[in-house]
């Protein structure tokens, strides 16, 4: 969907083109028809541009009067944060309607989206065939997706590029479907199948989820203000009865140290339920008289499962269908991991991340269920769960701003990090702006771009602090090849293996390109390169939304290239193929997951690594602490018991050579995080994922180099951001 942006079958006030004086002679028209209508309902009532959906019925019947009959639009109506409406003349629509709706965003200071009325939408195989047809020669389609949810037909196609607007208002002519694509992967999806799958099967229920959704966003607000003067008092109507059009909830059951009841409307508020004074479970409420909206939803992998593996949602002791959203950083499970959880205990309301983030999201949480029912330990969700959250995510481009409920909109921008990771930026009321970085990385990579760091206000920055001790200063990337390359080489002259432990998702691509320029150079000696594991799906995710990586891959993908395929990589599928590699005598590499030794084939590898000198195990990301691997790189342990084949408890010797690569980590050092705080230029920091020591020694380097007001909160803290 992200290659036809300029299609604009979506409008926004911000985005809007200029208006000619005919269109500002509608515009005003409209509004004067707006407020007729409004008076005409509701006598001695003056509407404004701020929507309800005790409004949507007059905002329907006047749009619906305001555009060209040729339009064919069948219905109006709110769903989600956007205004939708179906058309049955969709080349109309996607032509001349887009010039009446920009006058009409800039009017209501709301988003339109044009969808197709379900009457016009061929079956998908028609559509398949349809489409083939109109395709360019060169094209070749992969999958098709029709989404019944959405009017949205989703094609995997070879070159994206090729499938030009003109094209798109073709498709949605000829089959009543409005395509956006994405790039065929090399190898098939699971996880997106699983989404699509999962949609599909789900059509109906979220067609009503997103109507109500709508109506939620565009409740009544709970706060009045009176005009005349600063006093704000509850609606009482709000209060004793229940959100619009069916959706219910109960009062807030907040604790008494902040009852949201006794909030004003310039109140804001972050409830810290995990994520502070430590690495792992990432977890922010903002609050405020309106709303309710969690920031990420992890678990803490280095902690056994309890109280301090999760977040504390039994502290802030909340309705759960209190919460107007969940917004996701990015998919690492330290910051979603307890996510289905959340719809495991009876949440019904949205998700929102970027596009990469689902699919990738989605292969964790899967992975997490497999290795937990193999290795027999405990997860508190199931794969039911996980789809209660493909049903429930709304993905996002990065810099599109979004309504998210009656006092809060966000936007996601690129953080660096991993693949789809973003910062989330909150305006409050257009009173209070909050960023959350998420994890980032002020500087580019093999692999991504610098985060984003251009806001034009920012009043709270809740900042990482991962490398926030004063020698946490990476080297240059040079010197970080060069010592990566020097190393391996080292083991592969001795005849030992190089086990290099990866999260399937960022580090995992970003060494696979570095060693595979480094080989084809003529720098790194060549050798047998196996890859085990979630490497090889998260690659394919990769390859599908690879517009969201870095300028130079980019570059790499639209010329034909795949960057994640190589003739010196070996994929390893099964235990089978594992006993040959390892029982194989000759010098080798081998990359597998997980990248703290926590499960999967690593921990495998690791059994028959560790026990000789000769081998390496080298870690190239963050180990938390508690895991397997922090202990290993620690130096704190000479053995560990753990099961073998069989079963039984074997002891493991540690002799093996141990080394740890600083340069690769996808979390901005102690220099970048300075120098993003500076770019921002905040009025306040919050100092969070990062061992205390070091969120406290960053919260101090920027108080004492910039002046800015910052301090590292405690869990179960609740601070008064306005």
């Amino acid at each position: 969907m992200e290659e036809h942006e300029k299609l604009e079958n979506e409008f926004h006030e911000e985005g809007a083109t200029e208006i000619v004086p005919k269109d500002e002679y509608k515009r005003r028209k409209l509004s004067s028809s707006i407020r007729a209508e409004r008076q005409e309902t509701e006598p001695g009532n003056h509407f404004t541009t701020k929507l309800t959906s005790d409004s949507e019925g007059v905002v329907a019947k006047t749009v619906l009067r305001s555009i060209p009959p040729e339009s064919q639009v069948s219905v109006a109506r709110f769903e989600g944060p956007n205004i939708a409406l179906y058309s049955k003349n969709p080349k109309f629509a996607l032509t001349e309607l887009t010039l009446h709706l920009s006058s009409l965003s800039r009017t209501l200071k709301k988003r339109f989206v044009i969808k197709t009325d379900p009457s016009i939408r061929l079956p998908e195989e028609q559509t398949r065939l349809t489409v083939a047809k109109l395709l360019p020669k060169e094209v070749v389609v992969s999958a098709v997706f029709c989404d019944d949810a959405t009017g949205e037909v989703i094609l995997e196609v070879n070159k994206p590029e090729a499938i030009t607007p003109e094209l798109v208002i073709e498709i949605a002519d000829s089959t009543g479907w409005i395509a956006h694509t994405r790039l065929s992967p090399h190898i098939p999806s699971s996880s997106i199948s699983t989404i699509h799958s999962t949609l599909k099967n789900s059509a109906k229920e979220r067609t009503l989820f997103f109507q109500q959704l709508g109506n939620r966003i565009f409740r009544t607000p709970l706060i009045i203000t009176n005009k005349n003067s600063k006093s704000t008092k509850l609606n009482a109507e709000e209060i004793q009865g229940s959100y619009h059009k069916g959706i219910t909830t109960a009062m807030p059951e907040i604790s008494d140290a902040m009852p949201q009841s006794s909030m004003t409307s310039k109140d804001v508020m972050l409830f810290c339920l995990g994520g502070v004074k430590q690495v792992g479970r990432s977890c922010f409420i903002v609050m405020t008289a309106e709303s309710k909206v969690m920031l990420d939803c992890g678990i803490n992998p280095g902690e056994n499962p309890g109280l301090d593996a999760y977040p504390r949602l039994d502290w802030f002791n909340f309705n759960i269908d209190d919460l107007d959203a969940v917004i996701i950083s990015h998919a690492h499970i330290d910051h979603q991991g307890f996510l289905p959880v959340l719809f495991k205990f009876g949440y019904k309301g949205p998700v929102y991340c970027t596009e990469p983030t689902l699919p990738l999201m989605t292969l964790l949480q899967l992975d997490s269920v497999k290795v937990a029912k193999s290795n027999g330990t405990y997860l508190p969700y199931e794969t039911r769960d996980i789809n209660e959250v493909i049903k429930h995510c709304i993905t996002l481009p990065y810099g599109k701003p979004t309504d998210i409920s009656p006092d809060i909109t966000i936007t996601l921008n690129n953080a660096g990090h991993i693949m789809g990771s973003a910062t989330v930026h909150l305006n409050i009321s257009g009173v209070h702006n909050i960023l959350y970085s998420g994890d980032y990385k002020y500087a580019r990579t093999q692999l991504l771009d610098s985060a984003l760091s251009v806001y034009p206000r920012v009043e709270t920055l809740i900042t990482e602090s991962t490398y926030g001790n004063s020698t946490d200063v990476m080297p240059d990337q040079s010197v970080v090849y060069r010592t990566f390359t020097e190393s391996i080489n080292q083991t592969l002259l001795e005849g030992g293996k190089v086990l290099i432990p990866v999260p399937a998702v960022g580090r995992a691509q970003e060494i696979m390109l570095v060693i595979d320029k480094e080989m084809k150079e003529g720098r790194l000696i060549e050798s047998p390169i196996y890859i085990e594991g979630m490497i090889s799906e998260a690659s394919a995710i990769h390859m599908s939304y690879a517009h969201y990586l870095g300028y130079n891959v980019r570059r790499s993908v639209s010329h034909g290239s795949n960057p994640f395929q190589s003739e010196y990589f070996t994929l390893v599928n099964g235990i089978g193929k594992r006993d040959e590699v390892l029982k194989d005598e000759h010098p080798s590499i081998i990359m597998a997951t997980s990248g703290m030794l926590e499960g999967g084939p690593s921990v495998e590898y690791f059994k028959d690594i560790a026990p000789s000198q000769k081998n390496k195990i080298m870690f190239v990301s963050y180990q938390i602490n508690g895991t397997l691997g922090r202990r290993v790189i620690d130096g704190t342990m000479n053995e560990v018991s753990m099961l073998d084949k069989t079963g039984k408890v074997k002891v493991i010797p540690i002799k093996c050579q141990t080394q740890k690569i600083d340069g690769f980590s996808g979390h901005s050092d102690f220099n970048q995080i300075l120098s993003f705080v500076s770019r921002i230029r905040p009025k306040r920091v919050l100092v969070n994922h990062g061992e205390r020591s070091k969120s406290e020694n960053i919260a101090s380097a920027i108080y004492y180099r910039s002046r800015i007001r910052t301090s590292v909160p405690d869990h179960r803290e609740i601070v008064r951001l306005r």
